[in-house]
């Protein structure tokens, strides 16, 4: 004890009744929780897993590359072995050129030849088979024929081609994918068109063979090599025919 009354009276009135006053925490002591000495500490975020190094030189885009399409000619033969009704021929030296025989559900064949042309970025559909413009009684009926049919068909537009030849035809741009849907409704709307006006063309040239009959005449030969050349309307095209594109 203080001896000193004076010394004691000031203690008190600078340490108070309650002891010390308690210190706070410095800047760099942890603090801790109320009853515990063990110091609280904050939890850290997870660490992620850092990614797998690529290769040296290769963009994430090359790393995850999708595959190769397939040649646009072997995307055309599975959507014409699909379509009931067709068969193909083996391919030949150009891969791009497919023939095709399509038999109607009445029986009837038509042979188109689908050309894929890469510099034009197409796809050709062509049907011959319907004759030559000299053969028909009367050329100007016969083109005044196509023109009508022109007008009146949803797919496909006769022509006549350098030879004279009469051949119906239609065309698909690539810039955008052809779907199966798209292929078959033109293969087979150009089908229909070939069996609608196939036998109007036919009459033409039946006119112009009896006119021949009657004057003891032939008509003129053809030539495309086949057997039976003063036919009016051969059935099939020649191989020549069917590998050129009219265009």
């Amino acid at each position: 004890m203080m001896r000193n009354p004076m010394l004691a009276a000031l203690a008190m009135l600078l340490l108070g009744p309650s002891g010390p006053v308690a210190q706070e925490t410095g800047p760099n002591r942890p603090k801790t929780a109320p009853g515990s000495g063990a110091p609280r500490t904050t939890p850290s975020a997870p660490q992620s897993k850092p990614p797998a190094p690529r290769p040296a030189g290769q963009t994430p885009a090359e790393t995850e590359a999708a595959p190769k399409p397939k040649p646009m000619h072997e995307t055309l033969r599975g959507y014409l072995r699909q379509i009931k009704g067709v068969r193909l021929e083996r391919a030949d030296k150009d891969p791009n050129t497919i023939v095709s025989h399509y038999t109607a559900t009445t029986g009837e064949t038509f042979d188109i030849v689908v050309i894929h042309s890469p510099r034009k970025k197409m796809v050709g559909l062509y049907s011959y088979a319907f004759g030559n413009v000299a053969e028909a009684r009367n050329a100007n009926d016969l083109r005044a024929l196509l023109l009508n049919a022109n007008e009146a068909l949803a797919f496909g537009s006769f022509f006549v081609d350098r030879e004279q030849d009469i051949g119906l035809k239609w065309s698909l741009r690539t810039e955008t994918p052809i779907t199966f849907e798209a292929f078959q409704t033109v293969y087979l709307g150009l089908a229909a068109a070939a069996r609608e006006y196939g036998p109007q063309i036919a009459d033409c040239m039946k006119d112009k063979a009896k006119e021949g009959e009657s004057d003891s005449t032939p008509p003129p030969p053809r030539d495309d090599g086949e057997n039976g050349a003063d036919s009016p309307a051969p059935s099939k095209v020649t191989r020549e025919r069917r590998v050129r594109n009219p265009q």
